[in-house]
Order: structure tokens, then sequence, then C-alpha cells
């Protein structure tokens, strides 16, 4: 079934022919994903039942900064920008639930309120009390949760493509996407090919930015795992019925601490502009910077960029505390 699913793909966008090798579409062997993606300094910390996948990076003792990834993705959305981070941070960064190789929630509960709560566990128990919060897409959603449920640990937060309204659902989506969505979903479904990730990136970024093979082959890799898709639809759906019966961006009116907002203006994935997000944050300041040239993923589109202006900021926000 996999061996006609990525043929009818393949064969409605010239991407495959019967003479490639199926093994790229087939789904992925846990024990192999995790020995790729999970090399030190990565290990599973067990938070209420849930294996969860961390790395923690730099000099203990140095002052922490915690990264939170977006939907779809995992921690290895941010590799170049912990790079950058680690030399003057200690740099936390994990797979929250439902995404990248955190394992099944034995309550089988897939929300942002859970994420936020099993976040708050891991913190925890890897003894960081104190730090500065970054976050990026639904990923933001979490950390701002987190921020109102357990408030007093983040110290400054630093958010890009900002969630606070429910993301567009008039967009024009790659019709190929549309494409491999449909042959998938009659042979295979909870299964999606390399390439549909890969249309995925490219269709929320620049049109000249093309999505580095590692990171697709990530994205690709755990969510191929047994039941990776399934937990990630239910989360989705679960937060789609908060955007629908709830004011999900009043959590921003419980953020007291310093603000960056890194707006990228190439995404069409949030429609308002960065005024309207801003005007939420009632009880803080928020630093905006903007980004003319880059789009959902600004972190791996240009991490030079995007990362020294994060590092900047948080260095300074840092100094106006110590004083």
């Amino acid at each position: 079934m996999l061996r006609k699913a990525a043929l009818a793909a393949g064969a409605l966008l010239g991407l495959a022919s019967p003479a490639q090798s199926a093994e790229q579409f087939n789904p992925s062997d846990r024990a192999t994903v995790t020995a790729r993606w999970a090399q030190a300094p990565s290990r599973f910390v067990t938070v209420d039942g849930v294996p969860i996948h961390v790395r923690e990076e730099g000099r203990k003792g140095d002052p922490v900064v915690v990264l939170l990834h977006g939907s779809i993705v995992n921690l290895h959305e941010w590799d170049a920008v912990a790079a950058l981070l680690k030399k003057n941070y200690r740099v936390v960064r994990f797979d929250w639930s439902p995404y990248g190789l955190t394992g099944p929630d034995p309550k089988d509960v897939y929300s942002t309120p859970r994420a936020a709560e099993l976040m708050d566990g891991l913190l925890r128990a890897l003894g960081h009390e104190r730090f500065v919060l970054v976050a990026t897409s639904n990923g933001a959603n979490v950390a701002l949760e987190y921020n109102r449920a357990y408030p007093g640990h983040a110290t400054a937060i630093a958010l890009s493509i900002l969630p606070l309204e429910r993301p567009s659902q008039t967009r024009k989506v790659d019709p190929r996407l549309l494409t491999l969505l449909k042959a998938t979903d009659q042979f295979t479904p909870g299964w999606r090919p390399h390439e549909f990730w890969r249309l995925v990136i490219k269709d929320t970024t620049p049109p000249d930015f093309e999505p580095p093979r590692a990171f697709v082959d990530s994205i690709y890799d755990m969510n191929s795992l047994p039941g990776a898709l399934e937990r990630q639809a239910r989360y989705i759906a679960a937060n789609t019925q908060l955007f629908r019966t709830t004011d999900v961006g009043a959590v921003a009116e419980a953020v007291t601490v310093p603000v960056l907002l890194q707006w990228c203006e190439v995404d069409d994935v949030i429609s308002q502009g960065p005024e309207a997000s801003v005007a939420r944050f009632r009880n803080t300041r928020v630093d905006l910077i903007r980004y003319p040239g880059l789009g959902h993923f600004p972190m791996i589109e240009n991490p030079d960029l995007f990362g020294g202006d994060l590092s900047r900021w948080i260095a300074k926000v840092s100094h106006r505390r110590a004083r």
C-alpha cells in the first residue's frame, strides 16, 4: 500500500518513478529514528508517564534559555540558533507533546494546557526555576499558557509567528500539497511522503528558499512514527476548539515580563498584522522587530539574522534585571 501511495503521489506530481526505492516512503521505526535524531546530548526524561525528548547545551550555571518549536516540527528546528545561544547561555529545548520523538501520553490528552503541564514537570525535573522563554508558532501558544498557569518562572518571553487569533482559514495553499493529501489519504491514512513535508515548508517561506534536507528528513522520520499524525491531529482539533470557544489571545494579558515579537512578514499563516498582537500584551512592554524577507521558519531561513537579534535582546533584558 505504501508503494502504491508513493507511486500515485509521484505520478500526480512528477516526483517519483517506479525505479525509485520505496524505502523513503516507509513508516519510521522508532529505534532507528531515535538513534538518528536523539544522539548526545539528547536524552529522555519521563514526566507523568510521557518520555520527553530533551537537549541541554551550553555551560551549567549560565543563564537558562528555553526554546519551544512549532507544530509539525521538532526541537531540531532550533539547531542553528541553539548553536549561537549556547556560547553564553544554558540552552534547553525539547519535543513538546505530541511532536517529535516525545512518546505517547498514557493519559491520552493532547492539548495546549496538557503540553504546558508536561513542560512544567520537565523543567522542574531538570531543576530550572528561572529562564528566558523563546517560542514560535503553536509553541508560542504553549509558552503563553505555561506562563499563565505557572507564573514566576519566565523572566522574559521572545515570540515569533504568534497565533493569538486563529490562523488564516482562507490563505491559498500550494495545490501540490492538496494533491499529495488526496493521494496518500486514499492509500495510507496517517502517513505523508517526504515531499509533502518539504512543500509544507516551502509553502510558508520565501519563494527562493529551499528547506535544508536534514530538517525535512527529521520532520518526515518523526511524523512517520506509528500514531504520530493521529496524535497531532487530536492536538490541532483541541487547539481549534479553543479558538472557537474562547479568547485565546487573552492569555497575553497574563504576561508582565519583557516581550520580544519577531514578526516575519513573508508568512501569511497569521493574517493579522503585528500591531494587533502587540496590543494584546496590556501589562508589559513589547519590543517589535519586523523582517520583510522572512517567513514561517526564520530560525531556519536566516539563523544569523534572527538568532543574532534574539541573542542581543536576551542580553539587553538580562542586563536590565541585573541592575
